[in-house]
């Protein structure tokens, strides 16, 4: 199945400013969203022609743009993306989920430009009321991605060994002392808290410490989880990594 790799959309663009917003992915995965105010207020024909050459020179090559009309509103899609049976399956960047950003916030802009309209007539004033309802869900939709960015962003971090990896969070200063609810974490000692779980994904923190327990195991840990190892441990030992960070 293929999609538009390129969206081109009229509308707000700001408080009463209109433009033209693209949105779409280089080939490169770099994600486009950039705005542009209206060409030619005047002259629909001549706008239209102004938005595709300025989409044109920001993507980089000419493309063949097709114009979609779907439920009352125009976007011009260009480009196309083949979606792969296995990119389906592939595990979602961050980059993928603040995509979806751009389009909760193009929608909450189109939802407030309709309840404008509506409410700028007296006959239809009385339907627009629970526009400022669903524009403002939006808000807390794009709040929810965000930090579901962040977090991937954080657990994807920790893979390639250079931060620690202990598959749960600590306060820095105090160690084990962590308490989570509704996705925020904060530490009991010292009452310092943070926007996400922290204490639900891998740690991240430099690496400081390795770990060994009595069979001879070991790996590599910040600060706080070497603090903590050492008051648990039976038999082990937790030692410093030297100022270059060197394992042995």
């Amino acid at each position: 199945m293929s999609f538009p790799r390129f969206k081109l959309v009229p509308g707000p663009i700001d408080v009463d400013v209109f433009g033209w917003e693209l949105t779409g992915d280089r080939a490169t995965g770099e994600h486009i969203v950039e705005c542009h105010e209206t060409f030619h207020p005047h002259d629909d024909n001549a706008d239209i022609e102004a938005a595709l050459t300025w989409a044109d020179g920001i993507i980089g090559t000419k493309q063949v743009w097709t114009h979609v009309r779907e439920h009352g509103f125009d976007r011009w899609e260009a480009g196309a993306r083949d979606e792969e049976p296995a990119a389906a399956d592939r595990e979602p960047t961050p980059a993928d989920v603040r995509a979806l950003i751009a389009d909760a916030t193009a929608l909450q802009e189109r939802i407030r430009d309709i309840e404008r309209r509506l409410r700028g007539s007296e006959e239809t004033r009385h339907t627009a009321f629970r526009l400022d309802d669903a524009a403002g869900r939006l808000t807390d939709v794009s709040q929810a991605l965000e930090e579901t960015a962040g977090e991937l962003a954080r657990v994807r971090a920790v893979r390639d060994g250079s931060v620690c990896a202990v598959p749960w969070g600590v306060c820095p200063e105090h160690g084990n002392t962590l308490v989570s609810s509704g996705g925020r974490a904060r530490c009991k000692t010292c009452g310092r808290t943070w926007n996400y779980d922290r204490l639900g994904v891998p740690c991240g923190e430099p690496l400081t410490h390795k770990v060994t327990d009595a069979a001879g195991g070991s790996f590599l840990a910040c600060k706080a989880h070497a603090m903590d190892a050492s008051e648990r441990l039976v038999g082990g030992t937790v030692t410093p990594l030297d100022k270059d960070g060197r394992r042995d």
